[in-house]
């Protein structure tokens, strides 16, 4: 007798800051962030965590469903991150040691080259809104980039090991793909 379980969509793990009130963009949320590097995020306090903190926290879980739907602002954001979670540990599992994958992913996290909503490409074209003018744009853009290079970092600590060979707990998720999606 086989038993198949079905995932329940009401079991995916949401964001607590979908109460936040912050400056909307897209449909999303600029929320606060521990960071270093620049943007327009405002500076978060040191003993709280931020959205970063949480989809890495829940990527393990989340990555496994093909449906998300979102609860408030803060989820979409929440959702973008899992996706591009799911492309730095692609790009991780690839280079066997640290500094191999330090210099793969500066490229990428550093690009500000990468689609937003409203450009053909962009990863999660139903769940933001195309921004309204340049300026939200350049807002999205800077925000995102900023969440895509701190996200970066803290992964490099996630899926290397102190003497610099992978972490074979985190690389294993390089072959899962958030709701089927390849590339942000």
């Amino acid at each position: 007798v086989f038993c198949v379980a079905q995932a329940n969509p009401a079991m995916v793990y949401h964001s607590s800051f979908n109460e936040r009130k912050g400056e909307a963009i897209c449909k999303g949320v600029v929320l606060p962030l521990h960071t270093k590097v620049k943007g327009p995020a405002p500076p978060m306090k040191a003993d709280q965590t931020d959205v970063i903190d949480e989809a890495i926290q829940f990527f393990r879980a989340n990555v496994f469903y093909r449906n998300f739907e979102h609860e408030g602002p803060a989820d979409l954001i929440l959702c973008y991150l899992t996706a591009y979670i799911a492309e730095v540990i692609r790009v991780y599992a690839k280079q066997k040691t640290r500094s191999d994958g330090v210099k793969k992913i500066q490229a990428i996290s550093m690009s500000q080259n990468f689609a937003i909503p409203g450009d053909k490409g962009f990863c999660l074209p139903g769940f933001f809104t195309a921004p309204k003018s340049r300026k939200e744009a350049d807002i999205f853009r800077q925000y995102m980039r900023q969440c895509r290079e701190e996200t970066a970092n803290r992964l490099l600590e996630k899926c290397y090991l102190e003497d610099g060979t992978q972490n074979k707990w985190w690389c294993q998720f390089s072959k899962r793909k958030f709701m089927g999606i390849t590339s942000t």
